[in-house]
């Protein structure tokens, strides 16, 4: 996944791309290092899906504009409207199903 610094990067990643996945996670989170590996291995079977990731403690003003309040979060954008939004508990199955589905839809 590649950083993302400010908003006009996200805006520029959601808008420029059918379906746009952002990450966001912490330095002091342990799962969201574990979770961001498992996500992206999901998304290798997707190439058409272009995401990046956001230092959410770094980045607060990001965060909040967002309505991040912990972290880890994966957001799914599809056609710029925001499609999935999974935290912490989520079930990694049921991702991979769900972006499978909007993905066979939209490709």
């Amino acid at each position: 996944m590649n950083k993302l610094h400010n908003d006009n990067k996200i805006v520029e990643l959601i808008k420029n791309n059918r379906m746009a996945g952002v990450y966001f996670s912490g330095n002091t989170c342990g799962a969201c290092e574990v979770i961001k590996l498992k996500i992206e291995d999901i998304l290798k079977k997707y190439p058409n899906i272009k995401c990046g990731e956001i230092d959410a403690e770094k980045h607060l003003n990001l965060a909040a504009e967002y309505n991040i309040f912990s972290v880890p979060i994966f957001l799914l954008y599809i056609d710029g409207k925001e499609s999935i939004r999974l935290g912490r508990n989520l079930d990694l199955l049921e991702l991979e199903a769900n972006i499978g589905r909007y993905y066979e839809m939209i490709f």
